[in-house]
């Protein structure tokens, strides 16, 4: 038989309001109670009836995720910290995958909607939806690492322009003189921005440049480093995102040139593999655990009540730069 509220105020000797009041971590609660009462009905099994607790407080304790898309490493990773982030507050994920298209995020947030989510983290992707942009009034919503167009939403964004001139330092001691930057499309803030601001910033300082706008897939990446090669071969190429990145290296791979002593590389997003298996590649680290644990907690504060106009957060990028042989990825 399954554990209930009243076992667990039994068990620690206090009222079952005090125990119901922490398992839904109202603020007039100590921390320390609170504390002892999650150890315990955890010690005892205890599990939350999703739907009783809808029906009596008209909150289903579900959050719906939609990332850009799910294949891509960066929001894999943007998923999974999300979900731990939401497991410290006691909150319970539905997690969708937008496809990098606008249409499908629309049918995926509706589908959420249908199963009574308390609110929505979203990546948007592309132009939304009209109907999108109607779903959105009607629960709290947070954009995440990408504005969200015609909709007046809380927003949790990466700042990027700090890092990137650095990079911008490193481009120059390198003695650099040809790059070539592969974005993403202009349909998304982060592919318009990140295309101007590397651009710009590299014309800024003498870098002669080529730009080249693909989608947020690997094979993409592959076919714009192709083009670019039928031209010449650039000192240093510099990636919207680790996506694009896994597909210039294979298109390198297959001219016979070899990245970081042929062709240098730069690329926004810190994913595992990438620090890891590809050393000598400069990685702008856009703060992805930061990022997931401001906007989970405006969401959690939105679904509480607060009803303040909505927020611009940013948190500031860093750049990793290339390791020297034998040591990890290191700051400027």
């Amino acid at each position: 038989m399954a554990t209930t509220i009243r076992e667990i105020a039994k068990e620690l000797g206090v009222n079952i309001s005090t125990v119901s009041r922490s398992l839904n971590n109202s603020p007039s609660v100590s921390a320390q109670t609170r504390d002892r009462v999650l150890e315990a009905a955890r010690r005892l099994g205890y599990r939350r009836n999703a739907r009783a607790t809808a029906l009596r407080t008209g909150k289903s304790g579900i959050i719906g995720v939609v990332v850009g898309d799910i294949v891509n490493p960066f929001f894999a990773q943007l998923a999974d910290s999300i979900e731990k982030k939401a497991q410290d507050l006691d909150l319970r994920l539905m997690i969708g995958n937008g496809g990098e298209d606008p249409h499908q995020q629309e049918q995926v947030v509706g589908t959420m909607m249908e199963h009574q989510i308390d609110g929505l983290l979203l990546t948007p992707a592309g132009t939304p939806t009209n109907t999108l942009r109607n779903y959105v009034k009607e629960i709290p919503t947070v954009a995440i690492d990408r504005s969200l167009a015609g909709a007046n939403v809380d927003t949790v964004l990466s700042e990027d322009s700090p890092a990137v001139d650095e990079l911008m330092k490193h481009v120059t001691r390198q003695g650099y003189r040809s790059a070539v930057v592969i974005s993403g499309p202009a349909t998304t803030s982060t592919g318009l921005n990140r295309e101007r601001l590397l651009s710009q910033s590299l014309r800024d300082i003498g870098v002669k440049t080529r730009t080249y706008r693909t989608t947020y897939h690997e094979e993409s990446g592959a076919e714009a480093i192709a083009q670019a090669l039928r031209e010449n071969t650039p000192d240093i190429v510099l990636c919207a995102s680790a996506v694009i990145t896994l597909g210039v290296i294979a298109g390198l791979h297959r001219h016979g040139l070899r990245v970081g002593e042929d062709v240098a590389i730069a690329t926004f997003d810190k994913v595992p593999w990438l620090v890891t298996t590809m050393p000598s590649i400069a990685v702008i680290d856009t703060k992805i655990d930061e990022m997931a644990d401001i906007a989970m907690r405006i969401l959690r504060q939105r679904i509480g009540g607060d009803l303040g106009k909505p927020l611009m957060k940013t948190v500031t990028s860093q750049l990793l730069l290339p390791a020297e042989p034998g040591a990890p990825h290191g700051t400027p």
